[in-house]
């Protein structure tokens, strides 16, 4: 049968609009929209309740693909107000003729997917039924009401206003006794409008909230137009900021700063307004307890400084939940309400809503008289409309099943089983955590140009894979519990405001860099995790990264990091210095700094007859970076958790001293560790090589030469070593991008290192002849890795020469992670395995 559409848009938003004009103008194709509103707006259409703006200052809070558009509209407001954007979203529709693809006022009700003839029906309430190849649903994340936990509408002969749906005819609250129920970002906003004209303002909370203020103020006609003529400079590097504005970057942890230095950036940042207390104070604040408490304990503060009454501060001062794990609300005189002579304050979560009455509302230990109740009871968030668009998709499974343990799907923009169906700010999307107008331009440019290839492939569905999807949810899943998040009682973060939804992972809350580095890469790799037409592309490394590793990739993507292969020398020992911040700092012991050679000497515990086993330790840093100072908290926690003794190699670094300086210098630290160790309480007969990376490189080629000098070895611990400058492998291929390690930073750091010398045994471990009679090696590799296949195939070649090799390979970890201690907790599966390999090796070495 012949198909109505190319593609069916649902929804007159931000999201939809922009499909249409992405897919429609752009693209060519013939699209058919549909909203339940009577216009453009969206949430903004039906969100009419006083008060209600953006929370995002409104140059931030636009679309950013027209140049024309953004000179051409001037905001009024810092924050715009409703009737301002829904006013700017109706001037975009209009500069492009937009609504001629609308069916305004018609509601979709089903969404069925044919699976013989490859197509959806959309079905609407005015009975038509519309076919297409592709929907795209942006029906949005805070568009479907909750529905109310209490009973009695039908009872109450007042009138009853939902936010939600507020009228779009003025509506009367002068003099009126007035009930709000709900005290969440809406009816903080709501509220001091509400309490500025009713007689009596009664409002119900159950749960406090950590406000603060949103900073709005008229923006004068002469700033308005230089912003406008100078967005490209005011937005510059708002898609590298984790929440997509460009707000001051944080400083790393609260705990770093004493009581007065954070009063001081709390203060400076609380005046500014909006999201900035949350983005450009501390980047610890939703993953430390204890910073966190230092947030939470300031805004309790800033409560009880603006509320009169000490009873209601304090039932206004949340306690139940970390700051920021509840979407952060923002207020404009809201705590000063509660001041009224004609505002009262009930604490519902300790009396209970139980009904509405025909005069009002009763409450487990009241009643309360009332002309006009306000809803603000929240949203079913992300998942509750696409929910109600009815979906079903292969093979008759619907979406309620396909979701009954909670959401899944693929960078939130598509679910396997719905082939050709989008969401564009769905669930498991970093939409939440990420300016709305930005993420919405992202998404919907991410599904245009994945339409456009699957056409051009001249194939007909995409689909993600299920590995896809399982990979997405783990990461989402093990993201969210890296956070505070799961310590909020009552989160949309995590579905469980909602009675009987089951409370898991609703978000990526990676931040948008991180979001767009692993969207982009999606596509650089063929569209990877998605099927098309039943070819199945493979899920990319950036999907694949243990959750902690995403975090710290997350802090690594902002405007001011430079990668490896960008950076000068000495831009590059600045990145392994600065490294030292992810490791768990290293406990106190005997530390010793030598000259000749230049090494450092740790010595763990008290003082002991029983000889120690010895570690000789190799920095990792390309050969040109690195020091016994970056790595001296690792030094430090290798010691003190294995009892050895570790002398840290100070060996000089290319390209000052290319090769074979540093090997030298490695091979002299060795034999004097082998003819002194004993001083110090050591064993010379349970000596251990050990390196990462180049480091890494450096103990695989000492141990090839103790060997050959007839210095005894007890072992020999590789961590993702530098092998082969000339190594053609899967994972240098696959992994050429890094992360943090790229193969062309690699390769320029084997350049420095050698400096034209010629690639001898010496330099490349792996082109020795015969590796019979090695120590016993533990070899350690990260999956995602360019180096990852060199290190596993010298592995498998030390084994084959009858070498006793250990070897494991660390899914999802990357290249560097043993100096990320303090940051990636999988961290310490490389600790127990040097600790148990060390322990063998000094049983089984050989006493001197």
């Amino acid at each position: 049968m012949a198909i109505d559409k190319d593609v069916i848009v649902v929804g007159a938003g931000f999201a939809g609009l922009y499909s249409v004009h992405k897919l429609r103008n752009e693209l060519g194709l013939d699209v058919q929209a549909f909203d339940a509103g009577g216009g453009p707006g969206g949430t903004w259409w039906w969100n009419r309740y006083p008060g209600a703006r953006c929370d995002f200052e409104s140059i931030h809070y636009q679309y950013s693909f027209s140049d024309e558009v953004q000179r051409d509209w001037e905001w009024t407001e810092r924050f715009a107000g409703q009737p301002e954007i829904l006013r700017y979203l109706e001037f975009v529709a209009e500069k492009y003729d937009l609504l001629r693809s609308f069916r305004f006022r018609t509601r979709v009700i089903s969404v069925v997917w044919d699976d013989e003839g490859q197509f959806w029906t959309v079905s609407t309430d005015d009975g038509a039924s519309t076919t297409a190849r592709y929907v795209v649903s942006g029906a949005g994340s805070l568009s479907a009401a909750k529905h109310l936990e209490f009973t009695g509408l039908e009872d109450f002969r007042g009138q009853v206003l939902r936010t939600n749906e507020w009228p779009a005819e003025p509506v009367d609250l002068t003099g009126k006794r007035v009930g709000v129920i709900g005290t969440g970002s809406t009816g903080i906003q709501v509220i001091p409008e509400v309490a500025k004209v009713a007689a009596h303002l009664t409002v119900f909370q159950r749960t406090a909230q950590f406000a603060s203020p949103l900073g709005n103020e008229p923006v004068e006609p002469e700033q308005r137009r230089w912003l406008a003529d100078n967005h490209e400079q005011v937005r510059a590097g708002s898609r590298m900021n984790f929440l997509g504005a460009p707000y001051e970057r944080p400083r790393p942890s609260a705990l770093m700063d004493s009581p007065e230095e954070r009063r001081k950036t709390y203060d400076e940042f609380y005046g500014k307004g909006g999201f900035r207390i949350l983005a450009s104070t501390y980047g610890d604040l939703l993953f430390n307890k204890a910073s966190n408490d230092t947030i939470a304990d300031y805004l309790r503060d800033r409560i009880r400084d603006r509320v009169d009454d000490p009873k209601t501060a304090d039932l206004l001062c949340p306690t139940d939940h970390p700051y920021g794990t509840k979407r952060a609300p923002f207020e404009t005189g809201y705590f000063e309400v509660y001041n009224r002579d004609n505002v009262e304050l009930v604490d519902v979560s300790s009396s209970p809503i139980e009904r509405l009455t025909e005069t009002g509302l009763k409450t487990a230990t009241g009643e309360y008289e009332l002309d006009i109740v306000i809803l603000a009871t929240g949203f079913d968030v992300f998942t509750g409309p696409l929910m109600r668009l009815g979906i079903v998709g292969r093979d008759g499974l619907t979406l309620e099943e396909r979701w009954a343990d909670g959401p899944r799907g693929y960078t939130g923009l598509q679910m396997h089983g719905f082939p050709n169906l989008f969401v564009v700010a769905g669930p498991l999307s970093a939409t939440a955590l990420y300016n709305n107008a930005l993420s919405i331009e992202d998404h919907v440019d991410w599904i245009h140009g994945a339409i456009r290839h699957v056409r051009e492939q001249g194939a007909t569905t995409i689909e993600p894979t299920v590995e896809a999807e399982q990979a997405w949810g783990e990461l989402c899943s093990g993201l969210v519990d890296l956070t505070l998040l799961p310590q909020a009682a009552s989160t949309w973060y995590m579905g469980d405001n909602i009675v009987g939804k089951p409370r898991v992972a609703y978000v990526f809350p990676g931040g948008a860099p991180l979001y767009r580095a692993i969207t982009d890469q999606i596509t650089d790799r063929g569209y990877g995790g998605f099927s098309i037409d039943g070819s199945a592309v493979p899920v990319p490394p950036l999907v694949r990264l243990d959750p902690a590793v995403a975090v710290v990739m997350s802090g690594m993507l902002n405007p001011d990091y430079k990668p490896l292969e960008l950076c000068t020398v000495e831009e590059t020992r600045a990145q392994f210095e600065a490294m030292a911040m992810l490791q768990i700092p290293g406990p106190d012991m005997r530390v010793e700094n030598l000259e000749d050679p230049r090494v450092r000497v740790y010595v763990p515990g008290e003082t002991t007859d029983e000889p120690r086993p010895v570690i000789v330790e190799y920095h990792g840093g390309g050969w040109i970076a690195g020091s016994v100072d970056a790595v001296d908290n690792t030094c430090r926690s290798v010691a003190e958790r294995t009892g050895a003794i570790v002398v840290s190699v100070d060996y000089r670094l290319a390209p000052e001293h290319p090769f074979p300086a540093p090997y030298d210098d490695s091979v002299a630290a060795l034999r004097w560790t082998y003819e002194h160790i004993a001083e110090f309480g050591g064993d010379p007969g349970s000596i251990v090589v050990m390196g990462d990376s180049a480091g890494g490189n450096l103990a695989a080629s000492v141990a090839v030469h103790a060997r050959d000098t007839g210095i005894p070895l007890a072992g020999q611990i590789l961590m993702y070593p530098a092998i082969d400058p000339a190594a053609d492998t899967v994972s240098r291929q696959e992994f050429a991008d890094g992360p943090v390690v790229s193969a062309t930073a690699g390769d320029l750091m084997w350049g420095a290192y050698l400096a034209g010398h010629d690639v001898t045994p010496q330099a490349a471990p792996g082109r020795v002849a015969d590796l019979s009679g090695l120590a016993p090696a533990l070899v350690i590799t990260a999956e995602i890795d360019p180096l990852r296949d060199e290190g596993e195939d010298y592995a498998r070649a030390m084994r084959a020469a009858g070498v006793p090799v250990e070897q494991h390979r660390l899914d999802g970890l990357i290249h560097g992670v043993f100096g990320m201690s303090a940051v990636v907790p999988r961290v310490a599966e490389i600790y127990e395995a040097v600790g148990r390999f060390v322990a063998a090796s000094a049983r089984s070495g050989q006493r001197v």
